[in-house]
């Protein structure tokens, strides 16, 4: 029974009681002790005769908001009421029922909503009894405003709606620890009914992970702070451990004492493990699982603090894959993952575990060694990290080999942080892979001059573009049978204020390597066609000029593109330019090539290969190829008259590409021997120090007007018998 109704059940036996009392002392005064009651209660308090209101209280008109009860006396009670109740039923009819319940029964308790003077409702507990006064039966009402206690009634219903329903388990016990409740969400994270767990302690979860000083530093929170809040494992039924989030609250009582502790928790053991898949990805390579940069970058500086605490040398080996561009180009990338998950398993079983081996991208990769006495020993770890990355790897069907040019700086003499540290090793590498590969070399102070001469020649290379240092010289091609200037090979010069002439060996690798090589190729492109313009108003409309494109143009992709746009702005004939191509650069990827290949050739571009018998292409693929020109390399026109082996295949190429239907040209001629056995051999076109060296645009004129002029030829494009004084060697 609430304890509402429970008062006001006292408060009708307590007026009986009295009543009955005076009854037996003074018969006759017990109207006078009733009234007397009735007036004093604090309880609002009615008199109902025959259906109506006779009788109020002065807690009854304070209840209501009335001053004088006169206002609803001798009126149905339902008129101090909405006109519908809470369950919807008429208010007139409902009081004429629970009136007739009370006659009934004697004694009738129910809810009812009022209605207060200023139009208000409120709910209250009503209690109708019937008593007889002055010889009449009456009944006898008492209310009792229940809104703070539907409030409350409301505010636990809500309380346990979100008990029920929320996803965090709860516990509550007592003082002592003692579970007194559970939720759903307890038996669904711990595997535990409620009646396997009301009545025992949370120690039924224990998960033996943490010692006995992390439950007593729990407890003094408790005690001090009234909560604690942090990560606990506990086990559920199943006996599987698992990581929550716990909130433990102390309710103290009127005293200050907790009388009960209410735990809150949530099961975060995937959201861990979530933040550990997050975090080992944010510092470890997809692909491999090594450390990345940013980890590289942590145990490095890491290991140089400890080196520098214990003075002790560590070692970084920067490690570069010899042949991975071939694996990847000629078996598809999966085949070049499967090579560097390979090459890290190997480097994996090379090195201590206290070693860091990490994978910067592509195929470099990074070792740290620490806690080794000398140099010597890192030397050994190199060769032995070479041998074993230059055994076979079985990758799709096929045995691939591939080697590592390893590059080493040491802490503290090569460099005292990270970064330089990472920079000489990578230095040192580049030097290991200009020794011919598959080995190491240590750094030293003459490798960082080289490194700081390379930078600042990169930094040179890319103002001589925006100043217009470079200028195109020109080398003329000569017609063996009618001696005449067929043409000229544009070559790239770069004539720097600061350093001088800048030989094409120097800087084109570097251009090559740092992506320069696109916008000096475009720049030689429309210089060529400029050139070639001019030449046109000159009267030497039939000279034809080859410029050298290199394998980033012409994987490029837009290279057609711009040849033509270049063609069209300066109104040249596209017969009048040629381009040449190294083998190596048409054979890395024939597909692509031919796709290449076709589109110069609808635009009316002659392209030639270079350097042909250097490369590794295969007759099938020349075959397929819409090619123009070869070019036999200098290589092999070399002492082509007293060297056999260079006879048979200067022969071989010119015989080849005439059953391809292609024409050759051999540079690097020098004597007349050389060019005696091309003649013979049927080589059509030739170039090199035996006519002239490479000049400027000017000088290249100039040339071909003098040697016309001494040879006393009518066109000034025929030379015959050019003596070396003529061709300026």
């Amino acid at each position: 029974m609430p304890l509402s109704a429970a008062l006001g059940a006292f408060a009708v036996l307590s007026l009986w009681l009295a009543v009955w009392a005076w009854r037996r002392r003074r018969p006759g005064a017990s109207e006078a002790l009733f009234q007397t009651l009735f007036d004093s209660s604090p309880d609002p308090t009615w008199i109902i005769e025959d259906g109506a209101f006779v009788e109020c209280n002065a807690a009854a008109l304070s209840c209501l908001g009335y001053s004088d009860k006169s206002l609803f006396l001798k009126s149905h009670p339902s008129r101090l009421s909405p006109e519908t109740q809470a369950d919807g039923e008429a208010s007139f009819a409902k009081a004429e029922r629970m009136m007739a319940l009370a006659r009934e029964n004697g004694i009738h308790r129910f809810e009812w909503l009022h209605t207060r003077a200023d139009g208000t409702c409120f709910p209250a507990e009503v209690t109708l009894s019937t008593l007889t006064l002055a010889g009449r039966e009456v009944i006898h009402c008492v209310w009792r405003d229940i809104t703070e206690r539907k409030r409350i009634e409301a505010d636990m219903r809500l309380a346990s709606s979100v008990l029920e329903g929320t996803s965090e388990g709860v516990i509550i016990t007592d003082a002592q620890g003692v579970i007194l409740s559970v939720n759903p969400a307890f038996t669904a994270i711990t595997g535990f009914d409620p009646s396997e767990a009301i009545g025992r302690t949370p120690r039924l979860l224990k998960s033996e992970h943490h010692d006995q000083a992390f439950y007593q530093a729990m407890w003094r929170s408790l005690s001090e702070d009234g909560q604690w809040r942090g990560e606990i494992w506990n086990r559920r039924k199943s006996g599987e451990a698992y990581l929550e989030w716990l909130s433990i609250t102390a309710l103290p009582g009127n005293d200050g004492i907790p009388t009960r502790y209410v735990s809150l928790f949530t099961d975060v053991t995937e959201l861990r493990r979530k933040d550990e898949r997050i975090h080992h990805q944010a510092y470890h390579d997809a692909l491999t699982g090594l450390p990345n940069r940013l980890l590289l970058g942590d145990r490095l500086t890491h290991a140089i603090e400890v080196a520098r605490r214990e003075e002790r040398e560590l070692a970084v080996m920067f490690i570069d894959l010899d042949r991975f561009k071939v694996v990847n180009d000629s078996l598809g990338h999966d085949a070049g993952d499967m090579l560097l998950e390979e090459v890290a398993r190997r480097l994996t079983a090379c090195t201590r575990r206290s070693d860091t081996i990490a994978r910067l991208g592509g195929d470099e990769f990074v070792v740290v060694l620490t806690g080794f006495e000398n140099p010597a020993e890192v030397a050994e770890v190199a060769e032995k990290l070479i041998h074993t990355l230059m055994a076979p790897m079985a990758l799709k069907g096929h045995d691939v080999n591939v080697g590592a040019s390893i590059g080493i700086s040491l802490f503290p003499e090569d460099g005292a942080d990270t970064v330089t540290l990472m920079k000489n090793a990578d230095t040192a590498m580049y030097r290991a892979k200009e020794a011919g590969r598959n080995t190491f070399r240590m750094f030293d102070r003459v490798m960082n001059s080289d490194a700081l001469e390379r930078l600042e020649l990169e930094e040179a290379l890319r103002r001589a573009l925006e100043r217009g240092e470079f200028e195109l010289h020109y080398q003329p091609k000569i017609d063996l049978r009618s001696k005449r200037v067929v043409g000229a090979e544009a070559l790239i010069r770069w004539l720097s204020p600061e350093r001088g002439m800048v030989s094409p060996a120097q800087f084109i690798p570097l251009a090559e390597e740092t992506g320069l090589i696109i916008r000096i190729g475009d720049w030689v492109l429309e210089e060529a066609c400029r050139q070639l313009a001019a030449w046109e108003k000159q009267g030497l409309d039939a000279m034809k000029v080859a410029i050298n494109v290199s394998a980033r143009q012409f994987h490029d992709g837009g290279l057609a593109d711009r040849v033509s746009e270049a063609l069209l702005r300066h109104e040249v004939d596209p017969a009048r330019l040629e381009i040449e191509l190294t083998e190596s650069t048409v054979m890395s990827d024939p597909d692509n090539a031919v796709r290449q290949l076709l589109r110069l050739r609808e635009i009316g571009i002659t392209v030639s290969i270079d350097d042909f018998g250097t490369g590794y292409s295969s007759l099938s693929s020349l075959k397929s190829l819409p090619l123009g020109t070869i070019k036999i390399d200098q290589s092999f026109v070399r002492r082509v008259d007293t060297d056999s082996d260079n006879s048979a295949i200067v022969a071989a190429i010119v015989g080849l590409a005439g059953a391809l239907g292609m024409s050759t040209v051999a540079e690097g001629v020098e004597t007349r021997e050389e060019e005696a056995l091309l003649e013979q051999y049927d080589c059509a076109v030739v170039q090199g120090f035996r006519y002239a060296k490479a000049m400027p645009a000017a000088e290249f004129e100039a040339w071909v007007g003098a040697a016309a002029e001494t040879m006393g030829a009518s066109s000034p494009l025929v030379l015959a018998g050019l003596d070396p004084a003529i061709h300026g060697r």
